[in-house]
């Protein structure tokens, strides 16, 4: 292994070097020439073809290795890119650093690792166990050198195993053969404690200041210590300002281990089924050299940029760096032609079920006015049959019955029959003149109504003898008026007529008709002889007047008091002008 102290002892004066206790090394640390290179990229376990990108002008100087931009789509994941040595006959990169831009914020170690190792031995200084404490990364507070880096105290427990009766400490570089990187230990300290919980802890062993031969050299060689693994030149003993002599790993040999050994008779006595407890104070950047393996699992979609770069032991760039643009597609349901499909699909599937649903109503609105008219042309057709077979022959019998009575003596019995039969025929003739009005389909609105009002009202109070007072408007609003609605109204007015010719012995009947706020109202009032109405017995008229007018949904109020008349005034609300039809 190529250390740091000869190949500053072939290029510099070592003898100054050395003598300035190995800081001056750190800093004299020389530029390696390896560099990395992309091996293989897979993707899903297929491996890609790997393309350098033409170099910009603007890229021309930096050497930056560039690569053709990868594209992938999420279910192309895991994404593994192996990383090698750019060419065989190079140094291999002392230290390898990567990081996935728009991903990772800072620059990633791989996989390498010191490692503390406590060797349990028996009473023989045979191995029974072992426990180790592994150093990754880089320990908080190192700033990138070791003398502008802060130490840290570090405490881990463990328990010792059976049969075990020492501890033998072994400081080791190389929990791969390709870790490198600088680790320095200030101090050591071993303390054991009962295995009850809360016991103190008792000193056994403290590391302070080493003592040895020729310690302000990197190859000095401590008390207690032996230098352990496949390169001595890893092991070295090293000075800052201001401490003594310390044990560091310095690898930057990717190709070989190192270590530093306790000697056996520095071995710590221990007891089974204590509790071990080890404090060190120490600052490490630790990572691994030659080659690596980067896996990326599950990224999101978006750009990226994923870039490695060598650096010497301490973390430090060393030489050229590669590129490799990354962009996660979205998969095809999250692209913006998709969505814009998507949402093109989705108002035209609204504009189809709403020209459905319209063209549903339509139809049905058609179908009911078809039904409509089929029914008013039956109705038409059934009043003009009526009206004219009926109506002929009702005429047909009243004229023989006319023509009949002025031929009959008025002793002769049987004049009275005939005169019977002429007053029945015009009360029929009447009725089925009230039968052809309701079943008219042209007369289904309220100036209709108004008009038969007039002319049946004008001429039942007139063959009476009474006065009648009409108050209707000439011009009464385009409303229609079911045929149900009108006949049964016009029942009620019927009944309240009656009730006038019957009892109220009037001389004169007011009508009055107007329409407010979609409330017909219809008013008849007379100047009779009155009554209480809360001293008079119920009489079927009055239910029935309120009765009718319930079942229609409206309201029936009968005013009246002894001499001053009486006035029923008729409520009717009308529904919607598209409700009434």
């Amino acid at each position: 292994m190529i250390s740091v102290a000869r190949t500053l002892r072939s290029g510099l004066a070592g003898l100054a070097i050395l003598a300035a206790g190995g800081l001056a090394a750190i800093e004299e640390n020389p530029r390696y020439l390896g560099e990395p290179t992309l091996a293989q990229i897979s993707l899903a376990g297929s491996v890609q073809v790997i393309e350098l990108a033409p170099v910009a002008p603007e890229d021309a100087g930096n050497g930056e290795r560039v690569y053709r931009p990868l594209q992938i789509h999420r279910g192309d994941q895991p994404l593994v890119l192996t990383l090698a040595s750019a060419r065989p006959d190079t140094r291999p990169v002392v230290r390898l650093m990567t990081r996935l831009q728009g991903w990772e914020t800072e620059w990633q170690d791989n996989d390498g690792f010191m490692y503390l190792m406590l060797r349990y031995l028996d009473e023989n200084n045979r191995s029974v166990s072992r426990a180790t404490f592994a150093r990754r990364g880089v320990s908080p507070g190192w700033n990138g050198v070791p003398q502008t880096s802060r130490f840290r105290l570090t405490t881990e427990e463990t328990v010792v195993p059976e049969r075990a009766r020492k501890v033998q400490l072994l400081l080791a570089s190389g929990g791969p053969t390709a870790t490198t990187g600088f680790w320095a230990l200030r101090r050591l300290r071993l303390s054991t404690s009962p295995s009850e919980h809360g016991a103190e802890f008792v000193p056994r062993y403290t590391m302070g200041p080493l003592q040895g031969r020729e310690l302000d050299s990197l190859q000095g060689t401590p008390l207690g210590w032996v230098r352990d693994g496949t390169s001595l030149e890893i092991p070295q003993v090293f000075k800052l300002d201001g401490s003594g002599p310390m044990l560091v790993l310095d690898d930057a040999d990717p190709n070989n281990t190192g270590g530093w050994l306790a000697v056996v008779r520095e071995a710590v006595p221990v007891e089974p089924g204590t509790r071990l407890r080890v404090e060190s104070e120490e600052l490490y950047s630790i990572g691994r050299g030659i080659d690596a393996v980067v896996t990326f699992r599950n990224l999101p979609v978006g750009r990226y940029v994923f870039r490695a770069r060598a650096t010497d032991e301490l973390g430090r760039p060393t030489g050229h760096s590669l590129r490799l643009p990354v962009e996660v597609l979205p998969p095809f349901y999250q692209t913006g032609w998709f969505r814009l499909l998507a949402a093109g699909l989705g108002l035209t599937a609204v504009f189809a079920v709403m020209r459905y649903f319209t063209w549903r109503k339509v139809q049905g609105e058609l179908q009911r006015l078809e039904r409509r008219r089929a029914v008013e042309e039956e109705r038409t057709r059934l009043a003009r049959d009526l009206h004219d077979e009926m109506g002929a022959r009702l005429t047909q019998i009243s004229l023989l019955a006319t023509r009949a009575l002025p031929t009959i003596p008025v002793t002769d019995p049987a004049r009275e029959p005939i005169r019977q039969i002429h007053d029945a025929v015009r009360d029929l003739a009447t009725a089925l003149d009230e039968i052809v009005w309701a079943a008219n389909p042209t007369l289904d609105t309220l100036e209709g109504f108004g008009n038969y009002l007039t002319r049946y009202a004008g001429e039942i109070l007139r063959d009476a003898g009474l006065r009648c007072r009409l108050e209707i408007p000439a011009l009464l609003p385009a409303r229609s008026f079911s045929s149900g609605t009108r006949h049964r109204l016009m029942m009620a007015v019927k009944e309240a007529l009656t009730n006038v010719l019957k009892h109220a012995g009037a001389t004169e009947v007011r009508i009055t008709l107007k329409l407010a706020e979609d409330v017909l109202e219809l008013t008849i009032a007379d100047d009779g002889r009155g009554f209480d109405p809360g001293s008079v017995a119920r009489r079927n008229g009055l239910d029935n007047l309120r009765h009718r007018l319930e079942e229609m949904g409206g309201t029936c109020e009968i005013d009246s008091r002894p001499e001053t008349g009486t006035c029923v005034r008729l409520k009717l609300p009308l529904p919607p002008e598209e409700d009434s039809r």
